[in-house]
């Protein structure tokens, strides 16, 4: 009698209803919790487009719940605005690992922000496959602005007047967007409209139906790093303003660290008597702590930062919290370094290292990758490499081809 019930609770009957003059498509059901009756509306062109209506929400109904039915209004900005109060929420720790909501919110909610912009208004039920291409190829053909100082040289009058050789104008240029940050925004348009389908707003993601949209191969890979002739030019330049940069441009390059594990490293994570230094699990991309050992040169630095510093165990070791980015610039403008950013420094440290002769997976477990492919963007081959590579095959060519020499040799006199 019960299941008889449930089966009747379940059933939702159709008609068409007049309001103001409007068709619109209605069903009733009873809701299967509260046992009350509901009803659903939506507006039809004509009597036959109605009927299609109260067929394809009793199907909605029926094969996907109340939750699906309810959300064929729910545009992508609402949708958005509840990912952002469900998932973008602050990192809870316990016993040194996250576990619940993102450690970084605000690139997150940067990807977001032309998603919205785009896809705002349209209901999520209406965004389809090609309307996704669309966005991809919109945004590759929308170039980044930013605004950049411009030194300009003052006239005489002015000279007299302000004193100064120089003026800054905030200038304004344009480059292509770069296809890994279309990329990015694509797959979280893709978890945000898998956070509605597992919700039961959306019944099908249009990701399924649009294959190969985010590919990583069309993107470009750094593959830049520095001679040791650059180094020495990089660590040159690191002095008076730019002091504090040294230590962590050397620590950076033996060590293999991001700028994010640097900053937040504490002294308490040191142990300068056995040249140790320990990454938290709370301050890796990875979540999963490491030890790395201390080069001659890492260590010597480490230790006089610790004798001039107040020798407060939660103190951080490099006094930095927020970004080096305008000194770094400056240093490496100094050293005539072009096209070098602060973590190709990591990427520094995987080549030397493997080149060094360190296993492959030990350097992974130094540097805390865990996936191959990513640690491989960072095993270059330089000019050096690639000619010891053909010395090598050479070398063995000509070997095998003296064996084979003397074998016939042999036989010759046999």
């Amino acid at each position: 009698m019960n299941e008889d019930w449930r089966k009747k609770s379940r059933s939702a009957e159709g008609s068409i209803k007049t309001i103001k003059g409007y068709l619109y498509a209605r069903i009733q059901w009873i809701d299967e919790t509260t046992g009350k009756r509901k009803e659903k509306l939506r507006r039809a062109e004509n009597r036959t487009k109605a009927r299609t209506h109260i067929k394809d929400m009793i199907a909605e109904l029926e094969n996907h719940g109340e939750e699906t039915l309810n959300a064929d209004k729910m545009t992508f900005s609402e949708l958005a605005t509840k990912y952002e109060k469900t998932e973008l929420v602050a990192a809870i720790y316990r016993d040194g690992r996250k576990a619940e909501g993102k450690r970084s919110i605000v690139p997150q909610k940067s990807l977001l922000k032309p998603i919205v912009e785009h896809f705002g208004r349209k209901p999520i039920r209406k965004i389809k496959a090609s309307d996704l291409k669309a966005y991809k190829v919109e945004r590759l053909n929308t170039p980044v602005v930013v605004e950049v100082n411009n030194k300009i040289l003052n006239d005489e009058e002015t000279k007299k007047k302000t004193r100064r050789k120089y003026r800054i104008e905030k200038v304004k240029k344009e480059r292509p967007r770069k296809v890994a940050t279309v990329n990015r925004e694509l797959a979280l348009l893709r978890v945000v409209l898998n956070f509605a389908k597992n919700n039961r707003w959306l019944i099908e993601n249009p990701f399924e139906r649009q294959k190969g949209l985010i590919s990583a191969s069309a993107e470009v890979q750094r593959d830049r790093i520095l001679s040791h002739e650059e180094e020495g030019r990089l660590l040159a330049a690191c002095n008076g303003k730019r002091e504090h940069l040294k230590p962590l441009v050397i620590a950076a390059v033996d060590t293999g660290m991001r700028r994010g594990e640097l900053f937040k490293l504490q002294w308490k994570e040191i142990d300068l008597f056995t040249r140790k230094i320990t990454v938290l699990a709370t301050n890796t991309k990875t979540q999963k702590s490491r030890i790395i050992g201390m080069t001659q040169r890492v260590y010597d630095e480490l230790s006089k930062l610790w004798e001039i510093s107040p020798k407060v165990e939660n103190d951080l070791v490099f006094g930095i919290s927020n970004n080096v980015k305008r000194s770094f610039v400056s240093a490496c403008n100094d050293a005539g370094l072009i096209d070098f950013h602060f973590h190709d420094l990591r990427h520094c440290f995987c080549t030397r290292a493997i080149r060094a002769g360190v296993p492959h997976l030990e350097v992974m477990k130094l540097s805390g990758h865990q996936e191959i492919k990513t640690f491989q963007r960072y095993l270059n081959l330089n000019t050096e490499s690639i000619s010891n590579s053909a010395n090598m095959l050479d070398a063995y060519l000509t070997l095998e081809q003296s064996k084979i020499e003397r074998i016939e040799a042999s036989n010759a006199v046999n």
